[in-house]
């Protein structure tokens, strides 16, 4: 099977004589968000999105939640090699309790997880957990 394509399962529902077949999706959600290119501060799923921008988009199609800011609004390096130049520190601006979040120790799913890449030790990239030790980011180089 190839990625983002459906797979049905077929059950079997018996009542008296009657027999009838169900069409069941068993494809996981998240597979809708896989292969969307990469675009620092980009918010387009075609032309490239960002890590954050990402999550937005879960959040808002899955559980109805709308951020009201994105990337753009706390991060303001614009070039490609933004994430060895984030000494402002601007994941850590935009993940407190100001901007309505709050940090956990016990990952459940939808969590927003942040981390480190490139020749920093500054928070300057985050994922969402979809749980069973899975998650969904996009990054340079990678699509979603």
């Amino acid at each position: 099977m190839k990625r983002g394509e459906h797979q049905d399962m077929k059950q079997l529902q018996t009542s008296g004589q009657n027999a009838s077949t169900q069409s069941i999706d068993i494809t996981p959600w998240y597979n809708k968000y896989l292969g969307f290119p990469y675009r620092h501060l980009g918010n387009n799923t075609e032309s490239g999105i960002d890590c954050f921008n990402l999550c937005r988009l879960v959040y808002k199609e899955q559980l109805g939640i709308e951020i009201p800011y994105d990337t753009a609004d706390w991060c303001n390096i614009v070039d490609e090699d933004w994430y060895n130049k984030t000494q402002d520190r601007p994941f850590d601006k935009g993940g407190t309790e100001a901007y309505g979040w709050k940090k956990t120790n016990d990952l459940e799913k939808f969590n927003v997880i942040t981390m480190s890449i490139g020749a920093t030790n500054v928070t300057n990239h985050c994922a969402l957990y979809l749980g069973s030790n899975k998650m969904l980011q996009t990054m340079i180089e990678h699509k979603s």
